[in-house]
């Protein structure tokens, strides 16, 4: 009885992190669901309200972001509703941490 009761308590313990993990995911989307969006769309969500990038053929939703950045707003308001592939990769090509952060507020791909 105490090894079955051991065992039930300890799948209800690893459901529980499973559930907790995935829920603390980003919202980022994955290559299977992420839908294409036109570079006449990112363009329409220009400002620092609405702010959306195209870099490297993705597009990122940096709207909340742009107050985090640690190089400034300015820096991420100035992209807003651009392909700003040749800004980032001027400031931050092959840097992990920014391409990693970057990740985190992809919303879609570019449609050709």
């Amino acid at each position: 009885m105490m090894r079955r009761r051991l065992a039930t308590t300890t799948l209800t313990g690893l459901a529980a992190v499973l559930l907790l993990a995935a829920c603390a995911a980003p919202e980022a989307a994955d290559d299977a669901d992420a839908p294409d969006i036109a570079l006449s769309e990112v363009e329409q969500n220009a400002s620092a309200e609405s702010c959306w990038v195209a870099i490297d053929g993705d597009v990122y939703d940096l709207t909340e972001w742009i107050p985090q950045h640690p190089g400034g707003a300015d820096r991420i308001e100035a992209l807003c509703g651009t392909d700003g592939t040749a800004q980032f990769e001027g400031q931050h090509g092959g840097q992990g941490g920014p391409e990693s952060q970057l990740e985190e507020f992809r919303i879609g791909e570019l449609a050709d």
